[in-house]
């Protein structure tokens, strides 16, 4: 295993070369990432060089200005908080003098988030010389006021040891009020030479301006939005920012697509971007839904409510992932029993709708029905007990398939399941009581917790191993129904014992947001890795009509939407551009001349005609794009986004593909010197009114099919067509029409 010195010497292909030193080093050993000999381990290795590589594109601290914006995107609960103690680690380490932390939209994650950097950067157990942070929470006090700038002062003065110095860390929550009382607090202070990382967690969230639709339809310009066009949270972290003659503004986050897809010139667009990768025993959507979709439980249709099927009674689906949950909790006890403990806690998650009534209902079911059990194998009906252990019994069947060395039966059901049912606090996670009860893991091995929004964004669910969310799509944000799956996590040790029960539309929508977030992922990693500046990064990703990208108030810009699958695809204005007729014709004959061996007569009626016989050929769909596809060039709106969509799809599915075939027509050819040229119209819109030839005749006998049926339904096929357009000087222009199968298809977004 690498040496910690040896990350820094290997990671110096940056903007700057920070220094690794004590502050970060003792955090990642402090975590358990250390082998005996106390350099780091795989894991901790790649913590530390992630955290390193985001540290080289923030703000070098020996400058004297800088005001950079990023994004670093994880995936949901992987470990982005120990991403940014150890970058607050090592901005102590680089001389960093202040860094704020934007927490969470409410109390209990602001406290959860303060909480968990107090404890990473061990500020509780150190004391005097030992002591390198000065913590302060939602700051508003002159008593605050005189501790900065104590602080500051210290930085500031030559005499003063910089060993000795601490660097002011401040959690603030996402609120207006708080941030306000911060920049009010920081302005007037001397921040010459004072730099600054803020970072704002889970920065998709509430941070970004809520009014940007509306500013667009009211034709206001990105750049001249006032104080007036814009959303309370956004103004006060624009404002913060505005303070700070140095600092790097860094959003954290797993469901980056509101910010990705914000118009560039937005004052929160990235500029920069970093990927996180997750740990070894990280288990998502891919481990979930792809790997292990067995897992995965469909929730029928006739056990979820709605307005025509009211519920009067706990669903069998419930029953069932109560006792798959019951089950692992006594054999999580046994395992404990034996100190062989995989996991400190076991919790189920019942997560029915945003509603608090129907917290309230099934918070009503779940004590119901442990009341029921508790009663049942206590009691003295042996009938009635037999038949509750009978369905215990079928459950224990399943969850052995996934746990192969799960205790016996008997000794499940006779080692105090009655006691993991009685025992195990229930516990509706809501505001419908006042606060939002908070959870103290330490105080039971197992939990059921019932409710919505309240466990979705940034909630830790310690120990969730059962998931039962009937909850509908809703509007169907790509990012929202993200944020659900607390049933993430690094679980891979008793992955066996989880199961999540959805419906089917949402397991569907999961399995098709699993795609779009590797897509952008894969879209993303050359800007990542190469530093590149993010506004030259196409605004598009995969991502199926069901769902939409994101909330659509912060949108400034248009999202438009292309389908491909089973369908054709067509430029319309081939001729829009004199120039590249002439290079698009260039560059056809210069695919074709070397490879027209290849091609032969297409097989049809005998009686076509000359214009109803075609030249086909087949050849590797990577060649078609490298050498004929990418080199066509289209400058017309309506066809240029979408041919680039298209080529975008076409090169994701040759590196998972790279042997497949397409065919290529050249359309009434019977030899590239007798290449027969199409006359074709223009419309109003001074596009080609109809490309393709109908079938003919149109009753009787098929003699010729028509355009459209020259392909194979499972190739990507590629007509070629020569076009002399009616009542124009364009002759012989060169025009696609592309088959697009629907396994090759892919339903794609983007920015307009």
């Amino acid at each position: 295993m690498a040496e910690i010195i040896e990350v820094q010497d290997n990671a110096n292909n940056g903007n700057w070369d920070p220094f690794i030193g004590e502050e970060t080093n003792e955090l990642l050993r402090s975590k358990g990432f250390a082998n005996p000999d106390r350099t780091l381990n795989e894991d901790g290795g790649r913590v530390l060089d992630e955290a390193y590589r985001i540290m080289q594109v923030c703000g070098n601290p020996n400058i004297p200005t800088n005001s950079e914006t990023g994004i670093v995107i994880g995936y949901v609960q992987s470990g982005k908080t120990l991403s940014f103690t150890t970058l607050t680690a090592l901005a102590r380490d680089n001389n960093y003098q202040i860094v704020i932390i934007i927490g969470g939209t409410s109390v209990n994650l602001l406290d959860q988030s303060t909480k968990r950097v107090r404890k990473d950067l061990r500020i509780d157990s150190r004391y005097g010389f030992e002591q390198k942070w000065t913590q302060i929470t939602n700051p508003h006090s002159q008593e605050d006021i005189d501790t900065i700038i104590n602080a500051l002062d210290q930085w500031a003065n030559p005499t003063f040891p910089n060993e000795r110095c601490r660097t002011i860390l401040i959690t603030v929550m996402k609120n207006g009020s708080h941030l306000r009382n911060l920049t009010d607090l920081i302005t007037g202070m001397n921040l010459n030479g004072v730099p600054t990382l803020i970072i704002d967690d889970e920065g998709d969230q509430a941070s970004l301006n809520t009014r940007a639709r509306w500013a667009a339809r009211e034709g206001i310009d990105v750049e001249d939005l006032t104080e007036n066009d814009v959303s309370t949270i956004y103004r006060r972290i624009t404002g913060l920012r505005n303070i700070f003659l140095h600092h790097t503004f860094l959003q954290y986050t797993a469901t980056p697509q509101a910010n990705l897809f914000i118009n560039i010139m937005d004052r929160l667009s990235p500029n920069f971007i970093k990927l996180l990768t997750p740990g070894n025993e990280y288990t998502g959507g891919i481990q979930f839904f792809q790997e292990n979709p067995h897992l995965i439980r469909e929730i029928p249709l006739n056990n979820i409510a709605n307005a025509n099927q009211p519920i009067y009674e706990p669903p069998d689906s419930l029953l069932e992932a109560l006792r798959i949950f019951y089950l692992g909790v006594v054999a999580g006890t046994i395992l404990e029993l034996y100190r062989l403990p995989i996991q400190r806690n076991r919790s189920m998650l019942v997560h029915p709708s945003r509603l608090q009534g129907d917290h309230t209902t099934f918070y009503g079911w779940v004590n119901t029905i442990k009341e029921s059990w508790r009663r049942l194998l206590t009691g003295s009906d042996n009938e009635e007990r037999s038949e509750l252990l009978s369905d215990f019994r079928t459950t224990y069947n399943d969850l052995q398939m996934t746990v192969p060395d799960l205790p016996p039966f008997e000794i499940l059901t006779d080692f105090n399941l009655v006691h993991a049912i009685q025992y195990t606090p229930i516990i509706e996670v809501n505001s419908r009581r006042g606060a939002t009860p908070q959870i103290n893991w330490q105080d039971s091995y197992s939990w059921i917790l019932v409710g919505g929004q309240s466990m979705d964004r940034g909630f830790t669910v310690e120990g969730l191993t059962v998931t039962y969310m009937p909850r509908n799509l809703g509007v169907g944000n790509v990012d929202t129904i993200q944020q659900r799956a607390r049933f993430f996590g690094y679980k891979r040790s008793y992955l066996g014992y989880c199961r999540v029960f959805l419906d089917q539309v949402t397991i569907d929508a999961y399995n098709f947001i699993i795609e779009h977030e590797e897509d952008v992922r894969n879209r993303l990693e050359d800007f990542d890795i190469n530093n590149k500046h993010l506004n030259d990064w196409d605004r598009e990703a995969v991502l199926d009509q069901m769902l939409n990208l994101t909330r659509a108030n912060i949108l400034y810009d248009e999202i438009d939407r292309d389908r491909f699958g089973n369908d054709w695809f067509r430029i319309n204005a081939p001729h829009d551009t004199d120039d590249f007729i002439e290079t698009n014709r260039t560059a056809l004959f210069e695919f074709l001349r070397p490879r027209i061996t290849l091609f032969s007569e297409d097989v049809g009626h005998a009686n076509r005609t000359e214009d109803q016989k075609h030249l086909v050929a087949r050849v590797s769909v990577r060649d078609c794009l490298d050498h004929l596809l990418n080199k066509f060039k289209f400058t017309r709106e309506s066809d240029s986004a979408t041919y680039s969509s298209l080529r975008g799809i076409l090169k994701r599915y040759i590196e998972e593909h790279p042997e497949e075939e397409c065919l290529v027509y050249l359309m009434s050819a019977n030899t590239l010197g007798d290449w027969k040229r199409r006359i074709r119209r223009l419309d109003r819109n001074d596009e080609i009114q109809q490309l393709f030839q109908g079938r003919n005749p149109r009753t009787g006998e098929i003699i010729y099919p028509g355009d459209s049926e020259i392909k194979n339904d499972t190739l990507l096929t590629i007509q070629i067509h020569l076009l002399d357009l009616r009542d124009t000087e364009f002759t012989s222009v060169p025009t696609l029409a592309i088959w697009v199968p629907e396994h090759i298809g892919r339903d794609i977004i983007r920015q307009v």
